[in-house]
Protein backbone atom coordinates (compact mmCIF):
# COMPACT_ATOMS: atom_id res chain seq x y z
CA UNK A 1 0.00 0.00 0.00
CA UNK A 2 2.97 2.62 0.81
CA UNK A 3 4.48 1.64 -2.27
CA UNK A 4 1.06 2.29 -4.20
CA UNK A 5 0.77 5.94 -2.41
CA UNK A 6 4.26 6.91 -3.54
CA UNK A 7 3.77 5.97 -7.07
CA UNK A 8 0.51 7.73 -6.79
CA UNK A 9 1.90 11.09 -5.12
CA UNK A 10 5.08 11.23 -7.90
CA UNK A 11 2.81 11.09 -11.03
CA UNK A 12 0.04 13.54 -9.53
CA UNK A 13 3.75 15.81 -8.68
CA UNK A 14 4.77 15.13 -12.40
CA UNK A 15 0.87 16.54 -13.99
CA UNK A 16 -1.38 17.53 -11.33
CA UNK A 17 -4.30 18.18 -14.02
CA UNK A 18 -3.58 14.85 -15.62
CA UNK A 19 -3.85 13.36 -12.80
CA UNK A 20 -6.78 15.16 -11.59
CA UNK A 21 -8.59 13.75 -15.14
CA UNK A 22 -7.27 10.26 -14.70
CA UNK A 23 -9.21 10.13 -11.04
CA UNK A 24 -12.54 11.79 -12.76
CA UNK A 25 -12.22 15.44 -12.04
CA UNK A 26 -13.44 17.26 -14.83
CA UNK A 27 -10.86 19.73 -15.80
CA UNK A 28 -11.60 22.32 -18.67
CA UNK A 29 -8.34 24.27 -20.97
CA UNK A 30 -5.95 26.98 -20.06
CA UNK A 31 -6.10 25.53 -16.31
CA UNK A 32 -3.26 25.88 -14.03
CA UNK A 33 -2.66 23.95 -10.47
CA UNK A 34 0.17 25.33 -8.40
CA UNK A 35 0.55 21.71 -6.60
CA UNK A 36 -1.51 19.13 -5.89
CA UNK A 37 -4.88 19.64 -5.16
CA UNK A 38 -6.48 17.06 -2.17
CA UNK A 39 -9.06 16.35 -4.30
CA UNK A 40 -11.09 13.94 -1.42
CA UNK A 41 -12.76 10.77 -1.49
CA UNK A 42 -15.31 11.73 -4.34
CA UNK A 43 -13.16 13.59 -7.32
CA UNK A 44 -15.64 13.09 -10.32
CA UNK A 45 -18.22 15.06 -8.06
CA UNK A 46 -15.54 18.12 -9.05
CA UNK A 47 -15.81 20.00 -12.54
CA UNK A 48 -13.19 22.79 -12.83
CA UNK A 49 -13.85 24.76 -16.04
CA UNK A 50 -11.74 26.56 -18.78
CA UNK A 51 -8.80 29.03 -17.10
CA UNK A 52 -8.62 28.08 -13.46
CA UNK A 53 -5.82 28.73 -11.23
CA UNK A 54 -5.57 26.40 -8.15
CA UNK A 55 -3.13 27.28 -6.05
CA UNK A 56 -1.33 24.81 -3.30
CA UNK A 57 -3.28 22.54 -0.91
CA UNK A 58 -6.47 23.38 -2.19
CA UNK A 59 -8.80 21.17 -0.31
CA UNK A 60 -12.28 19.72 -1.95
CA UNK A 61 -14.54 17.80 0.51
CA UNK A 62 -17.90 16.52 -1.37
CA UNK A 63 -19.89 15.16 1.46
CA UNK A 64 -20.40 16.03 4.70
CA UNK A 65 -19.78 13.39 7.62
CA UNK A 66 -21.00 15.24 10.34
CA UNK A 67 -24.14 13.79 9.68
CA UNK A 68 -22.75 10.04 10.94
CA UNK A 69 -24.03 11.89 14.35
CA UNK A 70 -27.64 11.73 13.91
CA UNK A 71 -27.45 8.30 12.26
CA UNK A 72 -28.69 6.05 14.92
CA UNK A 73 -31.86 7.83 14.74
CA UNK A 74 -35.00 7.16 13.17
CA UNK A 75 -35.54 10.41 11.40
CA UNK A 76 -32.30 10.54 9.77
CA UNK A 77 -31.23 6.54 9.80
CA UNK A 78 -30.76 7.11 5.77
CA UNK A 79 -29.37 10.84 5.93
CA UNK A 80 -25.92 11.14 3.72
CA UNK A 81 -24.88 14.76 2.04
CA UNK A 82 -23.00 14.52 -0.93
CA UNK A 83 -22.78 17.35 -3.49
CA UNK A 84 -21.07 18.52 -6.40
CA UNK A 85 -17.92 21.34 -6.41
CA UNK A 86 -18.04 23.50 -9.58
CA UNK A 87 -15.06 25.90 -10.84
CA UNK A 88 -16.33 28.29 -12.99
CA UNK A 89 -14.48 29.85 -15.96
CA UNK A 90 -11.70 32.69 -14.86
CA UNK A 91 -11.12 31.99 -10.88
CA UNK A 92 -8.33 31.82 -8.80
CA UNK A 93 -8.35 29.70 -5.64
CA UNK A 94 -5.90 30.70 -2.77
CA UNK A 95 -3.08 28.22 -0.83
CA UNK A 96 -5.12 26.35 1.70
CA UNK A 97 -8.66 27.28 0.66
CA UNK A 98 -11.28 24.26 1.61
CA UNK A 99 -14.27 24.26 -0.54
CA UNK A 100 -17.21 22.22 0.82
CA UNK A 101 -20.32 20.60 -0.72
CA UNK A 102 -22.38 21.82 -3.25
CA UNK A 103 -21.17 25.09 -3.76
CA UNK A 104 -20.17 26.73 -6.89
CA UNK A 105 -17.70 29.69 -7.26
CA UNK A 106 -18.81 32.14 -10.09
CA UNK A 107 -17.06 32.83 -13.18
CA UNK A 108 -14.20 35.70 -12.69
CA UNK A 109 -14.17 35.23 -8.91
CA UNK A 110 -11.12 35.55 -6.34
CA UNK A 111 -11.21 33.06 -3.37
CA UNK A 112 -8.52 34.24 -0.90
CA UNK A 113 -5.64 32.22 0.83
CA UNK A 114 -7.10 30.11 3.57
CA UNK A 115 -11.06 30.05 3.12
CA UNK A 116 -13.49 27.74 3.99
CA UNK A 117 -16.07 28.08 1.01
CA UNK A 118 -19.19 27.58 2.68
CA UNK A 119 -21.55 29.00 -0.03
CA UNK A 120 -21.83 29.85 -3.75
CA UNK A 121 -19.69 32.84 -4.75
CA UNK A 122 -21.43 35.28 -7.29
CA UNK A 123 -19.62 36.05 -10.14
CA UNK A 124 -17.02 38.96 -10.40
CA UNK A 125 -16.34 38.40 -6.43
CA UNK A 126 -13.58 38.02 -4.62
CA UNK A 127 -14.08 36.45 -1.15
CA UNK A 128 -11.77 35.67 2.06
CA UNK A 129 -12.74 34.12 5.04
CA UNK A 130 -12.29 31.94 7.90
CA UNK A 131 -13.95 28.93 9.42
CA UNK A 132 -17.65 29.23 8.74
CA UNK A 133 -18.34 32.37 7.03
CA UNK A 134 -17.35 34.75 4.21
CA UNK A 135 -16.31 37.99 4.51
CA UNK A 136 -16.68 39.86 0.52
CA UNK A 137 -13.68 41.74 0.20
CA UNK A 138 -13.77 44.83 -1.73
CA UNK A 139 -13.83 44.60 -5.21
CA UNK A 140 -11.06 47.22 -5.66
CA UNK A 141 -8.76 44.59 -5.11
CA UNK A 142 -6.26 44.03 -7.85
Amino acid sequence: MKLIRKITERIARRNPIEYARKIGVKVGNECRFTGNPRWGSEPWLIQVENHVLLSAEVNFVTHDAGTFLFRDTEEYKDVFKFAPIVIHDNCFIGMRSTLLPGIEIGPNSVIAAGSVVTRSVPPGEVWGGGTSSFHRNDKRVC
